[in-house]
């Protein structure tokens, strides 16, 4: 039953979905996974990056940083046009400047380009690329309002958003299964672009329609607020607020591993391969606990206690990766510090973005996940920043025999490429800094957050009933008031 807002008349509404949800979330999945691979595939292998286009390690790492840096202004555009011009218009934004900034990518690699031209051209094509994250990573929260049911919002939100993370999985595999010496990376770079190719003819001939014919549910039935009183809302709400500093809390430390992983495990005496196993099992068991975490969300609607327990448990991962990267060759300690946080530090992703629409309803979806995902890359930024800086520079000559961040050939009168300046970098206070801002983020949010299920509680009144709905009921929504849920 579904009531006229501006009457108490109650008429009969059957909400409905439609198959082609389906294919709308496959897009999004595609895309997101294609711009994922493009952000990182350089962080498995940094030396040979270095080496290839002529340039240092931290320059290496700003082709990863830039998309942090662009999606802080570009993500409020993306908000926008989301809320505003719909979700088909976002996706083909996304889906072209995802082709042509991976295409351009490309010409870094074409044989007639001189050594001093090819960062600047990856670099471009990284930027390009970068202005698409926000248009495809900020979608998936949205989609699922729109196009499916209550009782499948978890799940899609699940599926669409770790797409991004399954992205940056492949491609450290990929990477380092492609990459043995600096003359690789084109054919790289070429391999890249299939995935993007396939996404944006998706996007172009198969996305034909911002919603379905008719709602999938009672939330999505109604008209949200607009973005200006939707942002103004958020920094107004209490709970919201602990959750933007939270969720990119959580979201910053994983893209300052992904950054730095294979230059926190190359001093310790492992090479590209094992840093990619290593971003493989953090990111493959994260694949799976969000997978499994979206499931029991949709079953239970128990948003912030789940939250709360994979919060603690993938603390307790990065702290085993920073107390074993002061180990040498302990690589058993660095991937179950991995596995732990992949396993449950992903997990939060979907289940923070239905959390945050919950506390911030009725503004509407693209609104709260977006801000959320900015804070995300707002603090990933600082951090990675932070670890630049707080990194100390070890002269090869003093490095440890069984680093494998520079390998010297034994060729006789060979010497270090003159970009890599002869040293590595220890990582071991961005990890103690990384480590610590972890521990204080997950303790804040588990002591402070608490919040009201706002949507599922509209939802289990939208026809005026005067019991809640039986989703309501699973998540413990009892009355009106919305009782407050931990």
């Amino acid at each position: 039953m579904a009531s006229d807002p501006k009457s108490n008349h109650q008429i009969e509404t059957n909400y409905v979905t439609y198959p082609q949800r389906w294919f709308v979330l496959a897009t999004v999945a595609v895309l997101n996974f294609s711009n994922a691979m493009a952000w990182i595939n350089f962080a498995a292998i940094t030396n040979f990056s270095a080496e290839y286009f002529n340039v240092t390690t931290d320059q290496i790492n700003w082709l990863s940083i830039v998309y942090l840096v662009v999606t802080i202004p570009i993500g409020f555009v993306s908000i926008w046009v989301m809320d505003n011009l719909g979700i088909r218009s976002t996706i083909l934004i996304g889906a072209w400047f995802n082709f042509v900034g991976i295409a351009v990518r490309c010409f870094s690699g074409l044989s007639g380009i001189s050594d001093d031209a090819r960062y600047p051209i990856v670099m471009t094509g990284q930027t390009i690329a970068a202005v698409a994250q926000p248009f495809l990573l900020f979608v998936p929260t949205k989609l699922a309002a729109v196009w499916f049911a209550e009782d499948q919002r978890a799940i899609a939100n699940a599926i669409g958003s770790m797409s991004n993370p399954f992205g940056i999985l492949m491609s450290f595999l990929i990477s380092a299964l492609l990459v043995s010496e600096p003359d690789d990376i084109p054919l790289m770079l070429l391999i890249y672009l299939i995935p993007a190719v396939i996404g944006v003819a998706m996007a172009t001939f198969g996305v034909c329609s911002n919603e379905p014919p008719t709602p999938p549910s009672a939330s999505a039935d109604e008209e949200g607020e607009s973005f200006y009183k939707g942002f103004l809302h958020c920094i107004k709400t209490p709970s919201f607020i602990i959750l933007w500093i939270a969720f990119g809390g959580g979201y910053g430390v994983f893209n300052a591993i992904s950054t730095f992983l294979e230059q926190i495990v190359c001093p310790l005496g492992h090479g590209d391969d094992f840093a990619g196993i290593v971003g493989a099992l953090m990111l493959g068991c994260g694949l799976i606990g969000a997978f499994v975490a979206g499931l029991i969300v949709d079953k239970t609607h128990k948003f912030t206690p789940i939250m709360k327990f994979n919060f603690v448990f993938g603390a307790i991962g990065v702290v085993f990766l920073v107390v074993f990267s002061n180990f040498p060759e302990q690589g058993g300690g660095l991937a179950f510090g991995a596995v732990l946080f992949g396993t449950f530090g992903l997990a939060l992703f979907p289940v923070a973005l239905e959390l945050g629409v919950e506390c911030t309803y009725p503004i509407r979806e693209g609104t709260s996940s977006g801000l959320l995902q900015i804070s995300g890359q707002l603090q990933g930024i600082i951090l990675i920043l932070i670890a630049q800086v707080a990194s100390e520079s070890v002269p090869l000559s003093e490095a440890p025999d069984i680093q494998k961040c520079i390998v010297v050939s034994d060729t006789p009168g060979a010497t270090v490429p003159p970009n890599q300046l002869s040293v590595i970098q220890d990582m071991t206070v961005p990890l103690y800094v990384i480590g610590g801002y972890t521990i204080v983020v997950c303790c804040g949010f588990v002591l402070l957050f608490r919040t009201k299920y706002k949507r599922l509680a509209a939802e289990g009144y939208a026809a005026g009933k005067k019991e809640p709905s039986s989703v309501a009921k699973k998540a413990g929504v009892d009355n009106m008031a919305m009782d407050v849920v931990t």
